[in-house]
């Protein structure tokens, strides 16, 4: 027990100066006598505001009710308790009170250095239990670094073109290397006085432009006193090489990595030997009110914060305001040398600018915390991980350390709770397991996106993009949307993914007009829902520009529309490999409530196709049900067809409640061109076979039939709705269309009679034709291949090519004759 009379003491807020002395003096004294436990009598005790208290290694100290007050000064910064370079030491009880409301802040700049628990340069081994700092005019609990260097090395003068060889010299022919020519001395005391160095970038933890090394394996290589060569090993920048491991006899060292030379411009590095604090851990104590952060971490490897409350802080108070940053909890200056910090049970709230901030960090881990505001992951990071936490705010960030998200750094997610905000992951990879966001958009982009298990529920009429999904790779799986209302359901830019998978996915949307799934390159859907409710039409796409497998899955009351280009913008066509690359197969279509929906532009009550090349729909089964109201005739299923389609195998059933009168329509359009499109239209190659209708209609509109061609083999076309006999395509003796507007007295349709091509565009003498237009004559169909004006005489043969007037005809085929069948009564 610290005697307080015998130290000059005053534990009743006065004489600042002699109570700091004796405190330290005491201190001091228990350390050189051997005492582990310290323990300092109940009271209010007044910090000289020219010091501070100093505590000492391998003592345990018991401050429980005592109150330690900053005496009130104008400095930019000062500690209350300092912790420099001491190990193997716990702190309990404390109390500690700034001067914020009573300094002066009149000399200028930011006055936020004022801390009141300071662990800095090599503290090892320290716990901070029970303790509550307030009302500093920096921050309550702090870790910093000092930054000492063997010394910075720029380019060019410091790297040449090359890697060390065997002998330890330069070799220049390893051009895809870079070599640190000068040599650093690894034998003096300020390397001994802390056991090791590193490798790192700049002041701001970057490597310069054209280079990074966060991901780059590192040479550092050895030499003893007469220069002799010793060897090499791996290291990674910011990694420690400790000096008991290096080989016998070292006394200097020199780095080399895999670089380009010529790439790299003006770039600035350092070789370290920082006084850093490790193994810091901060137990159930309280940071409130101070002036700029509640906790920071500026240097500082295996630091915990376990059951704190950190909150209330950098808000204005009666005299003083808050300054930046404005957190909880902010990790920042030292950048990568920051590492390994763990935050777990704590709870983070009523901060100013936000719950907690990590910049540049390698190594982050957040485990059943509460977090009510801003979480940010920032910088160059490097695998971040949040486990068992609450979010009452919005969570952004990023998670890539190399410049390249290739290489593989994570942001994780795993059984977390978002509420009420937004999550957006900005960049790297990012993975979401068994996370519910309630009232809550997510926004995924970068190299990886994967949500697996997750729930989003969300209810707000005023928000727009709920979700948007945006990453290279995304891997969605076993998950539900629930999106009741909202603006708009997502919003993707045409082909921003390489891949995109959804598998056993829900999306269910009531009050939302619906919005881009996704943009990409590939896609696979498989054993999803797509559920629409609500009174306002879902109007919905995905861009699929290479490829993709729609499969097993419903899609219900939303119109939904599979473009391969984006007609928004540039207008543009999904990639054409020559065969079938985008399948729509066994799924089921549901429209069964009487929205006034638009069919222009591919939409419509049910799913539509465009600017495909080649497309297969197979074995899909279409359900229209009419309750309560007409629907009329809908097209539930749209495809506006370019080079090729096969439609094989699908069904479409219509069932009506009594008196009602609805009908469901398969419709296969020509090819989607915009008006002063540069698009041509393509020949078109159509395979229908196996469809069936109950109560429906299979529909080829008549501009699909003028993209066919006789030459063009595999037309077999369904009998199908027309308004008047065939004018266009390849026809079989016996083959049907029936009348799509049949009244009385007129006829049920038509029958091919004689096999052929139908044209009705009779040849005329003395007229300009233009390339492949389709005549008739004779009883033939030609195909100009020549343009020009034709002569007075009509072509007549029956193979190859003749000359008429400038024009050329080729022979195409027989003119198929169609004679009306049916005739209904009157």
């Amino acid at each position: 027990m610290v005697e307080l009379e015998r130290w000059g003491i005053q534990n009743n807020e006065t004489n600042a100066i002699n109570t700091t002395q004796g405190l330290n003096n005491a201190f001091q004294w228990a350390r050189d006598n051997n005492y582990q436990i310290v323990a300092l009598p109940k009271g209010i005790y007044l910090i000289d505001k020219n010091s501070s208290v100093k505590l000492c290694s391998n003592t345990h100290y018991l401050f429980y009710d005592c109150l330690l007050i900053k005496e009130s000064n104008n400095f930019q910064g000062y500690s209350v308790i300092t912790n420099d370079s001491i190990s193997n030491v716990i702190i309990e009880g404390v109390k500690i009170k700034g001067d914020r409301e009573t300094h002066d802040y009149s000399s200028g700049s930011t006055h936020e250095g004022g801390h009141g628990i300071h662990s800095i340069n090599s503290c090892y081994n320290v716990l901070i239990k029970n303790c509550e700092v307030y009302e500093c005019t920096g921050d309550g609990f702090t870790t910093f670094m000092d930054f000492s260097a063997l010394g910075g090395v720029q380019h060019p003068g410091h790297f040449a073109k090359g890697d060390i060889n065997s002998q330890g010299n330069l070799d220049s022919s390893k051009t895809n290397y870079t070599t640190v020519t000068r040599y650093f001395d690894v034998s003096s005391n300020l390397v001994k006085s802390v056991g090791y160095f590193y490798y790192s970038g700049d002041g701001y933890g970057g490597y310069g432009t054209g280079c990074n090394l966060n991901k780059t394996v590192i040479k550092v290589h050895f030499y003893n006193v007469t220069g002799t060569y010793l060897g090499y090993r791996n290291t990674r920048s910011y990694e420690f090489i400790y000096l008991d491991s290096l080989p016998t006899g070292t006394t200097q060292v020199r780095f080399s990595f895999l670089q380009n030379f010529d790439l790299m411009n003006g770039n600035l590095h350092y070789v370290l030997c920082a006084k850093i604090p490790q193994f810091i851990t901060y137990m159930n104590c309280k940071a409130h009110k101070n002036r700029r952060l509640g906790a920071s971490v500026n240097g500082g490897r295996f630091i915990t914060y376990d059951s704190c409350e950190i909150y209330n802080n950098s808000n204005p108070m009666a005299i003083s305001t808050g300054c930046n940053p404005g957190f909880g909890m902010n990790i920042e200056d030292g950048y990568m040398t920051n590492q390994k910090i763990t935050v777990r049970n704590c709870n983070f709230y009523d901060n100013r600018a936000g719950a907690f901030i990590c910049v540049s960090t390698r190594g982050v881990h957040l485990e059943n915390n509460k977090f009510r505001g801003a979480v940010n992951f920032s910088g160059s990071g490097d695998d971040y991980f949040s486990v068992n936490n609450m979010y009452y705010g919005p969570i952004t960030g990023r998670s890539i350390t190399s410049g390249v998200e290739l290489d593989g750094t994570f942001c994780t997610f795993r059984n977390d709770s978002i509420f009420g905000d937004s999550c957006s992951i900005n960049a790297g990879n990012t993975t979401l397991e068994n996370c519910v966001f309630s009232k809550s958009t997510l926004t995924l982009n970068g190299e990886t996106a994967k949500v697996y298990n997750c729930k989003l529920t969300f209810d707000d009429p005023d928000k727009d993009g709920v979700v948007s999904f945006s990453s290279k790779n995304i891997e969605i799986r076993n998950s539900t949307f629930d999106i009741r209302r909202a603006k708009g359901l997502a919003a993707a830019s045409y082909n921003t993914t390489e891949n995109a998978i959804f598998s056993n996915v829900k999306f269910i949307t009531n009050q939302n007009s619906g919005g881009h799934y996704v943009g990409t390159k590939n896609l696979i859907i498989e054993n999803c829902e797509f559920i629409h409710t609500g009174t306002i039409v879902n109007y919905s796409r995905m861009m699929v520009s290479e490829s993709m497998r729609v499969e097993n899955s419903i899609f219900k009351n939303l119109s939904l529309r599979f473009d391969g280009g984006d007609i928004y913008g540039n207008e543009k066509l999904a990639k054409d490999t020559g065969y079938i690359t985008h399948v729509f197969k066994n799924n089921k279509i549901v429209w069964d409530i009487p929205y006034t929906v638009q069919t222009h532009e591919a939409r419509g009550p049910g799913v539509s196709f465009l600017s495909i090349p080649r497309i297969g729909i197979l074995d899909n089964n279409l359900q229209v049900i009419g309750i309560g109201s007409s629907l009329g005739s809908l097209y539930t299923m749209r495809v506006f067809t370019e080079n090729h389609l096969l439609l094989s195998n699908n069904t479409i059933v219509t069932s009506n409640t009594a008196g009602i009168n609805t009908t469901g329509t398969i419709v296969i359009e020509g090819a989607y061109r915009k008006g002063g499109t540069t698009l041509a239209t393509p020949k078109t190659t159509i395979v229908a076979q196996n469809n069936n209708k109950i109560n429906s209609n299979i529909i080829f509109s008549n501009n699909v039939n003028a993209q066919l061609e006789k030459n063009i083999l595999g037309n077999t076309l369904l009998p199908a709705l027309a308004s008047s006999a065939p004018t266009f395509g390849a026809y079989s003796v016996g083959q049907l269309l029936y009348n799509s507007t049949p009244i009385p007295g007129g006829y049920v349709g038509w029958v091919c009679t004689t096999s052929g091509t139908a044209n009705n565009n009779p040849w005329a003498a003395n007229k300009t034709y233009t390339l492949n237009t389709m005549v008739n004559a004779n009883g033939k169909v030609y195909k100009c291949i020549i343009a020009g004006t034709s002569s007075t005489t009509a072509p007549s043969h029956a193979i190859g090519s003749a000359i008429d007037g400038s024009v050329t005809w080729e022979y195409a085929d027989i003119i198929a004759v169609f004679k009306s069948f049916g005739l209904i009564s009157g």
